[in-house]
């Protein structure tokens, strides 16, 4: 018989197609929506102090737009989450213009109209027909909902690039989303609710993607998720893939989701209890997955580099890790319900329980037969595979335009003067100071011109990454 009739090896078969799709299965957000009976006006509210300044109209009236054009975007029967991203980059460096315009010009930054933003979680389930929005008066609530927003967008454009099979595209995307979460956890809420004792008394009620800790935990599913594309990416190429690199990285992208369900019950688990108990119900399920996938390609490297035993130890493990757990805190896979939130990877599991269980008695077949190895009754610390976790993170930049223009009648030269004096203004000119100038001479924003080691180590990292 020739080698192109030979039959193919039954102890070195290749990966079925459920693995992939099992290491590749994530979550689908809502977003979170604008009250549609929101009648917000920044033209209309700012139009006293804003009306001697053209540019100050029309940057007002570009920021209506945009905002009105995402509340369209949800009135539509079928929601693009490219627009809706591409309209928020658009949108955010507007509202936060108007915010730093405010922040520098106290005194002149008067409303004719009550601002009142409204808003509705994206990340809270919401168990009755009716939707809860959360009202605040406050630019910066407009502006974290925005970018929270945008970040579950870019989530959204993840998952459809994984239903595709367009593994490396939906990485970047899930990237992205993790960049606009690391955000708003490590800069924009810290320094938000450092300031804002209202906001702290209110933290049980206010939205989740309000909440650092929501924030932190987001960042860690979102890396756990290009994670998992980039295992995608190394499973759909031809040939055999690295065992043992796609092992560590299953390996730790369930520690990574651990992180995620930590970081939620140690620092937000108000909002936690809030969150679909199906989405809940998947990352349990992760998790193990995860971990039994990391287990069979470790034993699968172990097998191919003649470690027979052992790898029959780890495949054994890997076989206990796929079995449906006895209790909610035991090992194993939570129960698959005919209609509930995993019944769509019913027969992925099935095939790859099958597949493990196959392969399983054909190496302790030739292991009794051939090889004469003792199998550990469990793998050895020497042999266990070290997790990787690739922590992808696009850095999200929120643009900084120069504050608009403010004046009151009834105010005088003099007076306006002062204002923009004290906050490294022209004293020649009714224009406030640029972004730069104001961060530079006003004192009391010096706490945010500290660079911390951590900012100083990423651009190095960045310096270096360029070279």
């Amino acid at each position: 018989m020739s080698d192109i009739d030979a039959p193919p090896d039954a102890s070195e078969p290749a990966h079925p197609d459920s693995i992939l799709r099992l290491s590749s299965a994530v979550h689908r957000f809502r977003i979170p929506y604008i009250n549609p009976a929101d009648q917000l006006s920044y033209e209309e509210s700012f139009k006293t102090c804003s009306s001697s300044h053209r540019n100050t109209t029309l940057a007002m009236q570009q920021a209506d737009l945009r905002r009105d054009e995402i509340k369209q975007a949800f009135a539509a029967g079928h929601l693009s989450h490219a627009t809706m991203a591409e309209t928020l980059k658009e949108y955010l460096p507007l509202i936060n213009q108007i915010l730093t315009s405010c922040k520098f010009q106290p005194e002149v930054a008067q409303l004719d109209k009550k601002l009142l933003f409204s808003w509705a979680s994206g990340i809270e389930h919401n168990k009755g027909k009716k939707s809860n929005y959360f009202n605040s008066e406050a630019l910066m609530f407009e502006l974290v909902m925005s970018i929270a927003t945008y970040a579950l967008s870019e989530s959204n454009i993840g998952c459809d690039s994984c239903i595709n099979g367009e593994f490396p595209q939906a990485s970047r995307q899930f990237s992205k989303a993790a960049g606009a979460f690391k955000y708003l956890g490590d800069e924009l809420l810290p320094s938000w609710m450092a300031k804002s004792q209202q906001h702290a008394k209110m933290d049980k009620d206010a939205l989740a993607e309000t909440r650092v800790g929501v924030c932190v935990a987001f960042t860690s599913l979102h890396m756990a998720m290009a994670q998992q594309m980039a295992v995608g990416t190394i499973l759909v190429k031809p040939g055999v893939p690295n065992y043992a690199l796609v092992g560590k990285l299953c390996l730790g992208t369930a520690e990574e989701c651990e992180s995620f369900v930590n970081t939620l019950r140690s620092k937000s688990a108000v909002h936690m209890s809030r969150m679909d108990p199906s989405f809940l119900t998947l990352i349990t399920f992760e998790i193990n997955v995860q971990r039994a996938l990391s287990l069979y390609f470790l034993a699968r490297s172990l097998w191919t580099s003649g470690e027979h035993g052992v790898a029959i130890s780890a495949l054994s493990e890997a076989t206990v890790a796929m079995r449906t757990r006895t209790s909610p805190t035991g090992r194993g896979l939570p129960e698959i319900e005919p209609n509930g939130p995993l019944a769509s990877l019913t027969s992925e599991v099935i095939e790859f329980r099958r597949h493990i269980a196959t392969l399983l008695n054909s190496w302790e077949k030739d292991n009794s037969l051939v090889y004469f190895e003792k199998v550990p009754p469990s793998v050895p610390a020497n042999n266990a595979l070290k997790a990787i976790q690739l922590k992808k993170v696009a850095e999200f930049c929120l643009e900084m335009k120069d504050p608009l223009p403010f004046s009151v009648p009834g105010i005088g030269v003099d007076d306006t003067a002062c204002t923009l004096s004290a906050t490294g203004g022209n004293t020649e000119s009714d224009a406030p100071p640029s972004y730069d100038q104001a961060m530079i001479n006003d004192s009391r924003l010096q706490p945010a011109r500290e660079r911390s080691d951590s900012d100083l180590a990423r651009e190095l990292h960045a310096k270096l990454n360029s070279e």
